[in-house]
């Protein structure tokens, strides 16, 4: 009965071996689809920041009346006269490039949308101004989610 027996160490090593390596690729697959889903994460946090950043940074210029000579709209202070549905494209270089569209809806309102891209996420984020007859000047409303 010991002649039958000689060898099997080797067997059960070998087959010991083989399944220690099958779970750990398991694990190595599992662990770099982890990895991939927080690289998009961050870089859609990212884009998000990034965005919310061009919407500020253009609601800032405008409500300090310095958005000046950009595409149609002669500047700031010519919002809320007589000028309709003109538009302005501002471009950011924050480490990525932030693209701002501002339309002029009517005389009191101003839409702010933002485009940002952070690696392989775009994010858009859109925003209203209004125009304050009392205070003579735009003041902001808020964001607009859709």
């Amino acid at each position: 009965m010991r002649k039958k027996l000689k060898g099997s160490a080797l067997l059960w090593a070998v087959c010991s071996l083989m399944v220690v390596a099958f779970v750990l690729t398991g694990l190595l697959a599992v662990n770099k689809s982890y990895a991939e889903e927080e690289i998009n994460n961050v870089a859609s946090r990212r884009a998000e920041y990034l965005a919310r950043s061009g919407v500020e940074l253009t609601s800032d210029l405008i409500e300090d009346g310095k958005l000046i000579q950009v595409s149609e709209i002669s500047s700031a202070n010519e919002y809320g006269k007589t000028y309709k549905n003109r538009e302005a494209v501002i471009t950011y270089d924050l480490d990525e490039l932030v693209t701002v569209k501002v339309t002029k809806c009517g005389d009191q309102k101003i839409l702010i949308r933002s485009e940002a891209t952070a690696g392989n996420m775009n994010y858009i984020m859109c925003a209203v101004m209004n125009y304050d007859l009392i205070k003579k000047s735009w003041e902001f409303e808020g964001y607009v989610t859709y």
